[in-house]
């Protein structure tokens, strides 16, 4: 059965967590998969673990990997040096599953207006500057 048929999407929302997606991964599923993954010193449960994305904060661009549930909810998330370090990093943790990377697509004009609002309502919020 596929994604679409069980009413999830393959891809992510854009935003998560005040993070642009960078690109995703729908780790695969079946009998012969298993993995023993530890973030940030937390061990995760397989069973609640389907997702990965690679993301930007919206306040200073770093970039982190985030270990996502069917929904794309984040369970863990750890920090990376950058891009390849995350997926360097999802391999470690997964090793023997293959993960197929996906960039993101283009945002659209709206999305990308959006990420800037976002972003300047964040760095104003982490400058202090609502505190007022």
């Amino acid at each position: 059965m596929s994604l679409m048929a069980e009413g999830q999407t393959t891809e992510p929302p854009f935003l998560l967590d005040a993070a642009r997606v960078v690109a995703f991964a729908v780790l695969p599923q079946g009998p012969g998969i298993h993995f023993s993954a530890v973030v940030e010193g937390v061990s995760l449960d397989p069973r609640s673990v389907s997702r990965l994305v690679v993301a930007a904060n919206l306040v200073d661009d770093a970039i982190f990997l985030l270990h996502c549930n069917e929904s794309w909810q984040t369970v863990a998330a750890a920090p990376q040096a950058d891009a390849a370090a995350a997926r360097a990093a999802a391999a470690e943790a997964y090793a023997g599953i293959p993960i197929d990377w996906i960039p993101y697509r283009s945002l659209t004009p709206a999305e990308e207006r959006e990420i800037e609002a976002t972003r300047a309502f964040l760095r104003e919020l982490a400058a202090g500057g609502l505190d007022q």
